[in-house]
């Protein structure tokens, strides 16, 4: 995949019409880059379905494409001067036009702070979800099962997707928030300490307070290459809180070995189990 975004990467936007020949020409070439790189098996079926959609979104449009590894966080300050800052492990691709400012989220989380251009809507794509602002602040990030907005300023528009919605798209509030599902959009009121959290990435901060462990590792292991593993079941449901660095995840255990019946096992692949102290 990631290959097939560096090699589309060159296309630019209104290509001149290709005859049927020549288009051909060109779908079989990139069906070849596709193969040469190892998309074959039983992966080949999934992954050239997104490489083929994401080929096609740069092929109409001038696009770019920007990413962050396991544990880097990166700023990246777009022509019109508005600013996305990307999470761990994230992928967007950019398309600038006359018209409009088009984000798609292919992976990840990041926030977005909007130069106000009534004449150029500014559109995030995540998921199934398109998310509209004109000038305002708002942090997407996906998850497993849902699409999770938070907005810190201004106002976002949420078409979820899907073709059974009706009516005009609800609209998210500064200080408030959505879950996104295709067809459904379920705003969710944020208290000061639910949105701090939310964002204290931005600060390379994991704040904590009152999450299970359960999802307390799974923040931790968004920065991680080695995870951590809740071992027994019965400590998942524990509830933690405290406040650190990304990288910290080794006094995240010290802290909860040090408070509750806990102990942390390496294993021979570097991740770190975690079971109940007798």
């Amino acid at each position: 995949m990631e290959a097939a975004w560096e090699a589309a990467a060159r296309l630019r936007a209104d290509p001149p019409p290709l005859a049927s020949a020549q288009r051909a020409a060109a779908d079989d070439a990139l069906a070849a880059l596709l193969s040469r790189r190892g998309l074959v098996g039983g992966l080949m079926a999934a992954s050239a379905a997104g490489a083929v959609t994401t080929a096609a979104f740069l092929y109409q449009r001038d696009v770019r494409l920007y990413r962050t590894q396991v544990g880097e966080r990166r700023t990246v300050v777009l022509s019109d001067d508005s600013r996305v800052e990307l999470n761990t492990a994230s992928t967007i691709e950019v398309a600038m036009t006359r018209r409009a400012r088009t984000v798609r989220l292919v992976k990840g989380e990041a926030h977005f702070q909007v130069a106000h251009n009534k004449a150029r809507p500014f559109l995030v794509d995540a998921g199934t979800a398109q998310l509209r602002a004109v000038g305002t602040a708002f942090n997407v990030r996906i998850r497993d099962e849902v699409v999770e907005l938070t907005v810190t300023e201004g106002v976002v528009a949420v078409n979820p997707g899907g073709e059974t919605v009706r009516g005009p798209a609800p609209h998210i509030s500064a200080g408030a928030g959505a879950m996104i599902r295709t067809g459904a959009v379920a705003p969710t009121a944020l208290d000061e300490g639910l949105l701090r959290r939310r964002t204290a990435w931005q600060d390379g901060v994991v704040d904590l307070d009152g999450e299970t462990l359960a999802q307390a590792v799974e923040e931790f292991n968004r920065y991680r290459d080695a995870p951590i593993i809740v071992g027994d079941p019965r400590l998942a449901e524990i509830r933690v809180g405290g406040r650190f660095e990304v990288s910290e995840a080794d006094k995240f255990l010290l802290a909860l070995e040090s408070s509750f019946p806990i102990r942390s096992m390496p294993a021979a692949d570097g991740s770190l189990v975690l079971v109940a102290r007798p």
